[in-house]
């Protein structure tokens, strides 16, 4: 029985260690536009559209937030799902380019919002540039001579779209915005193919905030969204330059790697069972062994000497991937520091989808304040 019992916690250890690579570790850098898997178009108007779900479909289908819709040929914004009684959803429709979707055409929903050539849409100056081996964005944002400049890392995965939602309200601000890529991302490869969340990539932000002091900047802001928030960690665990930083802004931010497999541990089995703790145990010790993953030098909750500066915390409730209490340990251990906003219901990084309006003011509030 005893070895019955072995035989199954390595063979589940092995399965789920490798669900682990799949879910969290493998890179599988973002394309500029998503796939179209994720609907079907059922119906089209000049301002609105009905969407059935795809083979894709996620949990950003039917919920009151607002995304970017793409499709063969063009791409548009649509507002908060209105779920009809067939199962359908008829959302608010703004073509942005292209022509309009026609019907039974596939395409992707996207939480980013503004993809392609959108910055200049929407009124933002960007520059092209090169750190290290990573293409940037630079956005001036109206400012020649900076003395404060705002970097911002994106998740896991991501892409420099995922910033421009930051950089809109920076740019209200004047605020010039670095939005970077790292290691793994397109057009910045890394041998070993692996997201280490921080334990490699602080070095690529590192690099990044060279660039804006060299610039002319005194004062730094980072921005960490997801897997970037445990890269700004790392950065100010283990940089020289975390000195220049005055502030920081994480959404959803990956602070403990262990906490979020056990977050989507929870209902990973047939029928929505949890994966029992010794085969979760089982499956991070194998995940060392097979892919070098050091727990316990991505953990930044369980030393948080690194945040010494002022942190605004955006994490939404309904979160499946990053579990909203890993932010509420960090608003514990640091309740002079950090001011923790929960958004009700919003889905992993997508806080400003739900509710873009509280998102922009607490943003632009804390960025005036600190």
């Amino acid at each position: 029985m005893v070895v019955l019992l072995l035989g199954a916690l390595g063979a589940g250890g092995w399965y789920f260690s490798g669900r682990i690579y799949s879910g969290a570790l493998e890179s599988n850098p973002a394309q500029p536009l998503p796939g179209y898997d994720d609907v079907e178009v059922v119906s089209v108007t000049s301002s609105a559209v009905t969407l059935r779900k795809g083979p894709d479909a996620g949990d950003n289908f039917d919920p009151p937030a607002k995304y970017a819709l793409a499709w063969e040929g063009g791409y548009g914004l649509v507002g908060p799902a209105a779920i009809n009684s067939d199962g359908t959803v008829t959302r608010d429709l703004v073509v942005v380019s292209g022509s309009a979707p026609t019907v039974g055409q596939p395409a992707g929903i996207e939480r980013s919002y503004w993809l392609g050539d959108t910055p200049e849409a929407m009124g933002l100056t960007r520059q092209e540039v090169t750190i290290g081996q990573a293409p940037a964005w630079y956005f001036p944002n109206g400012t020649v001579a900076p003395q404060r400049m705002a970097v911002f890392v994106h998740g896991q995965n991501g892409n420099r779209e995922n910033g421009l939602r930051f950089v809109d309200v920076a740019a209200a601000l004047r605020l010039p915005v670095l939005d970077i890529t790292y290691r793994n991302d397109l057009g910045a490869p890394d041998p070993s193919g692996r997201l280490q969340y921080g334990a490699t990539e602080w070095v690529d932000l590192d690099a990044a905030v060279a660039w804006a002091l060299g610039r002319g900047a005194t004062d730094i802001v980072l921005v960490g969204q997801s897997m970037g928030g445990g890269i700004v960690a790392a950065f100010l665990e283990n940089s020289e330059r975390a000195d220049a930083v005055s502030a920081v802004v994480l959404d959803a931010p990956m602070l403990s790697l262990s906490e979020a497999v056990k977050h989507g541990a929870r209902a990973a089995l047939p029928g929505g069972l949890a994966v029992p703790d010794p085969m979760l145990w089982s499956a991070r010790l194998l995940s060392t062994w097979r892919y070098g993953v050091d727990w316990a030098a991505i953990d930044y909750l369980d030393d948080t000497a690194w945040l010494e500066v002022p942190a605004l915390v955006l994490h939404g409730s309904a979160d499946q991937v990053t579990p909203i209490s890993a932010s509420q340990a960090l608003a514990d251990a640091k309740p002079d520091l950090v001011k923790l906003l929960e958004f009700p219901n919003a889905q992993h990084t997508e806080t400003w989808n739900f509710d873009s309006l509280r998102w922009n003011e607490e943003v632009a509030a804390f960025l005036q304040t600190e």
